[in-house]
Protein backbone atom coordinates (compact mmCIF):
# COMPACT_ATOMS: atom_id res chain seq x y z
CA UNK A 1 0.00 0.00 0.00
CA UNK A 2 1.26 3.38 -1.01
CA UNK A 3 2.34 5.79 1.28
CA UNK A 4 0.61 8.85 2.14
CA UNK A 5 2.56 12.12 1.55
CA UNK A 6 2.44 15.01 4.26
CA UNK A 7 4.26 18.32 4.47
CA UNK A 8 4.55 20.60 7.00
CA UNK A 9 3.08 23.34 5.03
CA UNK A 10 -0.14 21.29 5.00
CA UNK A 11 -0.51 20.48 8.11
CA UNK A 12 -0.01 24.39 9.33
CA UNK A 13 -2.29 25.57 7.08
CA UNK A 14 -4.55 28.07 8.81
CA UNK A 15 -7.97 26.48 7.82
CA UNK A 16 -6.44 23.09 9.03
CA UNK A 17 -5.07 24.54 12.33
CA UNK A 18 -9.16 26.08 12.61
CA UNK A 19 -10.26 23.12 11.83
CA UNK A 20 -8.07 21.46 14.50
CA UNK A 21 -9.00 23.96 17.01
CA UNK A 22 -12.58 23.85 17.28
CA UNK A 23 -12.07 19.58 17.42
CA UNK A 24 -9.65 19.95 20.47
CA UNK A 25 -12.02 22.94 22.22
CA UNK A 26 -15.23 21.16 21.64
CA UNK A 27 -17.03 20.91 24.99
CA UNK A 28 -14.39 22.73 26.93
CA UNK A 29 -14.09 25.99 25.89
CA UNK A 30 -14.52 27.42 29.42
CA UNK A 31 -11.72 25.78 30.49
CA UNK A 32 -9.00 28.31 31.36
CA UNK A 33 -6.31 27.00 29.33
CA UNK A 34 -8.83 26.47 26.34
CA UNK A 35 -10.58 30.40 27.06
CA UNK A 36 -6.80 31.25 26.53
CA UNK A 37 -5.95 30.13 23.65
CA UNK A 38 -9.62 31.18 22.06
CA UNK A 39 -9.10 34.84 23.62
CA UNK A 40 -6.63 35.48 21.12
CA UNK A 41 -7.23 32.64 18.47
CA UNK A 42 -5.37 34.14 15.50
CA UNK A 43 -2.14 35.50 17.05
CA UNK A 44 -2.02 31.54 18.94
CA UNK A 45 -2.27 29.58 15.56
CA UNK A 46 -0.25 32.03 13.77
CA UNK A 47 2.37 30.53 16.40
CA UNK A 48 1.85 27.00 16.38
CA UNK A 49 1.99 27.40 12.35
CA UNK A 50 5.21 28.81 12.94
CA UNK A 51 6.36 26.22 15.28
CA UNK A 52 5.53 23.41 12.86
CA UNK A 53 7.04 24.89 10.34
CA UNK A 54 10.31 25.53 12.29
CA UNK A 55 10.34 22.44 13.56
CA UNK A 56 10.14 23.48 17.23
CA UNK A 57 6.58 21.60 18.05
CA UNK A 58 5.34 19.38 20.03
CA UNK A 59 5.70 21.76 23.34
CA UNK A 60 5.60 19.03 25.45
CA UNK A 61 3.67 20.10 27.84
CA UNK A 62 1.51 17.87 29.80
CA UNK A 63 -0.16 17.80 33.37
CA UNK A 64 -0.45 14.11 35.19
CA UNK A 65 -3.39 12.90 36.81
CA UNK A 66 -4.81 9.45 38.11
CA UNK A 67 -7.93 7.56 37.38
CA UNK A 68 -9.65 4.20 37.94
CA UNK A 69 -12.05 2.92 35.41
CA UNK A 70 -12.03 0.37 37.28
CA UNK A 71 -8.16 -0.23 36.39
CA UNK A 72 -5.79 2.30 37.60
CA UNK A 73 -4.37 4.21 34.72
CA UNK A 74 -2.09 7.34 34.80
CA UNK A 75 -3.51 10.01 32.60
CA UNK A 76 -1.24 12.84 30.44
CA UNK A 77 -3.36 15.50 29.38
CA UNK A 78 -1.27 17.37 26.65
CA UNK A 79 -1.12 21.07 26.66
CA UNK A 80 -3.96 23.37 24.49
CA UNK A 81 -1.44 24.12 21.59
CA UNK A 82 -0.47 20.30 21.74
CA UNK A 83 -3.86 18.83 21.61
CA UNK A 84 -4.55 21.65 18.44
CA UNK A 85 -1.18 20.09 17.01
CA UNK A 86 -2.47 16.11 17.66
CA UNK A 87 -6.01 17.10 16.10
CA UNK A 88 -4.67 18.78 13.01
CA UNK A 89 -1.78 16.00 12.35
CA UNK A 90 -5.18 13.67 12.51
CA UNK A 91 -7.26 15.75 10.33
CA UNK A 92 -4.67 14.88 7.27
CA UNK A 93 -3.59 11.28 8.59
CA UNK A 94 -6.73 9.78 10.01
CA UNK A 95 -8.07 8.21 6.41
CA UNK A 96 -4.28 6.40 6.21
CA UNK A 97 -4.37 4.97 9.73
CA UNK A 98 -8.38 4.22 8.88
CA UNK A 99 -7.29 2.04 5.34
CA UNK A 100 -4.90 0.16 7.34
CA UNK A 101 -7.10 -1.60 9.82
CA UNK A 102 -9.09 -4.73 9.34
CA UNK A 103 -12.65 -4.90 9.80
CA UNK A 104 -12.68 -6.12 13.43
CA UNK A 105 -10.57 -3.10 14.74
CA UNK A 106 -12.95 -1.41 16.82
CA UNK A 107 -11.37 1.46 18.57
CA UNK A 108 -10.76 5.10 17.06
CA UNK A 109 -12.59 4.86 13.74
CA UNK A 110 -15.19 6.70 12.28
CA UNK A 111 -18.87 4.78 13.17
CA UNK A 112 -17.29 1.88 15.50
CA UNK A 113 -16.40 2.32 18.80
CA UNK A 114 -17.24 0.53 22.28
CA UNK A 115 -20.64 -0.23 21.71
CA UNK A 116 -20.12 -1.48 18.23
CA UNK A 117 -17.54 -3.51 19.58
CA UNK A 118 -19.55 -4.96 22.34
CA UNK A 119 -22.57 -5.85 20.09
CA UNK A 120 -19.76 -7.76 17.65
CA UNK A 121 -18.70 -10.23 20.78
CA UNK A 122 -21.99 -10.63 21.43
CA UNK A 123 -23.26 -11.51 18.01
CA UNK A 124 -19.84 -13.90 17.76
CA UNK A 125 -20.93 -15.81 20.57
CA UNK A 126 -24.32 -16.59 19.12
CA UNK A 127 -22.58 -17.98 16.40
CA UNK A 128 -18.76 -19.66 17.74
CA UNK A 129 -18.97 -22.35 20.61
CA UNK A 130 -15.54 -20.75 22.04
CA UNK A 131 -13.20 -17.84 22.39
CA UNK A 132 -10.06 -16.53 23.70
CA UNK A 133 -10.05 -13.21 25.56
CA UNK A 134 -6.67 -11.37 25.76
CA UNK A 135 -6.06 -8.51 27.47
CA UNK A 136 -2.15 -7.10 26.74
CA UNK A 137 -1.06 -6.40 30.08
CA UNK A 138 0.53 -2.49 30.45
CA UNK A 139 -0.16 -1.89 27.12
CA UNK A 140 0.66 1.87 26.05
CA UNK A 141 3.93 2.28 28.57
CA UNK A 142 5.22 -1.07 26.96
CA UNK A 143 5.21 -0.07 23.67
CA UNK A 144 8.53 0.38 21.64
CA UNK A 145 9.27 3.49 19.72
CA UNK A 146 11.52 2.30 17.27
CA UNK A 147 9.27 -0.82 16.17
CA UNK A 148 6.16 2.20 16.00
CA UNK A 149 7.96 4.76 13.91
CA UNK A 150 9.39 1.70 11.26
CA UNK A 151 5.40 1.09 10.89
CA UNK A 152 4.57 4.67 10.94
CA UNK A 153 7.32 5.34 7.80
CA UNK A 154 5.87 2.77 6.05
CA UNK A 155 2.39 4.56 6.19
CA UNK A 156 3.92 8.08 5.86
CA UNK A 157 6.16 10.00 4.19
CA UNK A 158 7.79 13.60 4.11
CA UNK A 159 11.19 13.69 5.89
CA UNK A 160 9.95 16.70 8.31
CA UNK A 161 6.66 14.64 8.93
CA UNK A 162 8.29 11.95 10.10
CA UNK A 163 10.53 13.89 12.65
CA UNK A 164 7.30 15.60 13.69
CA UNK A 165 6.27 12.13 14.82
CA UNK A 166 9.51 11.07 16.28
CA UNK A 167 9.36 14.38 18.48
CA UNK A 168 5.93 12.98 19.97
CA UNK A 169 6.93 10.18 20.18
CA UNK A 170 10.10 10.87 21.81
CA UNK A 171 8.28 14.03 24.12
CA UNK A 172 5.84 11.46 25.60
CA UNK A 173 7.79 8.27 26.50
CA UNK A 174 6.37 6.86 29.45
CA UNK A 175 8.09 3.54 30.25
CA UNK A 176 11.40 5.46 29.86
CA UNK A 177 13.66 6.32 26.79
CA UNK A 178 12.50 5.07 23.33
CA UNK A 179 9.41 3.07 25.69
CA UNK A 180 5.79 3.81 25.80
CA UNK A 181 3.08 6.38 25.02
CA UNK A 182 0.96 8.82 27.08
CA UNK A 183 -2.52 7.69 27.77
CA UNK A 184 -4.66 10.54 27.10
CA UNK A 185 -3.18 12.04 23.95
CA UNK A 186 -5.25 11.82 20.41
CA UNK A 187 -2.07 10.82 18.62
CA UNK A 188 -1.24 7.97 21.33
CA UNK A 189 -4.33 6.48 20.57
CA UNK A 190 -4.32 6.59 16.77
CA UNK A 191 -0.72 5.00 17.18
CA UNK A 192 -1.34 2.59 19.65
CA UNK A 193 -4.39 1.17 17.95
CA UNK A 194 -2.45 0.65 14.77
CA UNK A 195 0.68 -0.57 16.31
CA UNK A 196 -1.53 -4.14 17.03
CA UNK A 197 -2.60 -3.91 13.22
CA UNK A 198 -0.04 -6.85 12.39
CA UNK A 199 -1.20 -8.48 15.06
CA UNK A 200 -4.73 -8.92 14.01
CA UNK A 201 -3.91 -9.94 10.60
CA UNK A 202 -1.51 -12.67 12.28
CA UNK A 203 -4.81 -14.07 14.28
CA UNK A 204 -7.53 -14.06 11.56
CA UNK A 205 -4.90 -15.82 9.23
CA UNK A 206 -4.39 -18.94 11.83
CA UNK A 207 -6.26 -22.16 10.57
CA UNK A 208 -9.27 -22.31 12.64
CA UNK A 209 -10.15 -18.27 13.47
CA UNK A 210 -13.53 -17.73 12.92
CA UNK A 211 -13.49 -13.98 13.47
CA UNK A 212 -11.91 -10.80 15.54
CA UNK A 213 -13.09 -8.03 17.80
CA UNK A 214 -10.30 -5.72 18.80
CA UNK A 215 -10.72 -2.28 21.03
CA UNK A 216 -7.00 -1.24 21.49
CA UNK A 217 -5.68 -4.12 22.94
CA UNK A 218 -8.33 -6.16 24.32
CA UNK A 219 -9.17 -8.70 22.18
CA UNK A 220 -11.90 -11.46 21.64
Amino acid sequence: MRRQAITLEALADRNNLALATWKAARGKSGRPAVARFLADLERNIAQLAEGILAERVPLGRASRFTIHDPKRRIIHAACFADRVLHHAILNLAETRFERMLVDGSYACRPGKGVHAAVLAVQRALRVWPCFVQVDVDAYFPSIRHELLFDLLARRFKGAAFLRLLQRILESGATGGPGLGLPIGALTSQHFANAFLDSSDRLLLAHPGCGGLVRYMDDIF
